[in-house]
């Protein structure tokens, strides 16, 4: 397409695109990129590789033959291993929509919260708390009371508020963070770009 002046941009949609290709690539950036903290994430990154995450948890292998210790201690850390990528892939979101990376700290609310109602709700026979990191396996049955109804009052609070810190609109163009995201170079022609997923 030939724009003012006779200077050819490029106007080609990433939708374009096959989709299978856009959505394997995205879903395994935040895996190329979990040491990154810098620069910004698109939302599509995020579903693509929430999609990859929910069917990784699904398709569930189970080996016979190894001690239930040893198998919980290596789910514990797989867990753990597997849970990294989306601290950082947060924190680049964050950037995406010009804010600061510290935001990412907000699901250590939930772990206070969880060790809030462990330490200090009265045992009784409502909801029942499971503890379960390999060698560590406890359950504890509390009781429904102020503290155990605010607590789970404010864990849908903090639910929906990292729901939305993934799925915020981004700022427009380049902020203080880095380019638009949306936005890739064109390997062959300098200065122009294409635009990108949303």
């Amino acid at each position: 397409m030939t724009g003012i002046g006779g200077k050819r941009t490029l106007s080609i949609m990433r939708n374009a695109y096959p989709a299978n290709r856009l959505g394997l690539r995205l879903a395994f950036r935040p895996l190329a990129h979990m040491f990154e903290f810098s620069g910004r994430s698109t939302r599509t990154e995020v579903v693509s590789f929430w999609l990859f995450d929910t069917i990784c948890h699904v398709s569930v292998v189970t080996v016979t033959g190894v001690p239930p210790q040893l198998a919980s201690a290596i789910g514990t850390v797989w867990a753990i291993a597997w849970s990294w990528p989306w601290i950082p892939l947060l924190v680049r979101r964050l950037h995406d929509q010009d804010r600061s990376g510290g935001w990412s700290a907000t699901p250590l609310v939930g772990i206070v919260l969880f060790a809030m109602v462990w330490c200090f709700a009265p045992s009784g026979d409502g909801p029942t708390l499971q503890l379960s990191l390999g060698w560590i396996d406890s359950h504890r049955s509390i009781a429904w009371s102020p503290l155990t109804i605010a607590t789970g009052a404010a864990a849908v609070v903090l639910s929906i508020t990292m729901f939305l810190l993934y799925l915020m609109p981004p700022t427009a163009g380049a902020n203080r963070f880095g380019p638009n995201p949306r936005l890739n170079p064109e390997p062959d022609t300098a200065g122009e770009a294409i635009p990108a997923e949303t």
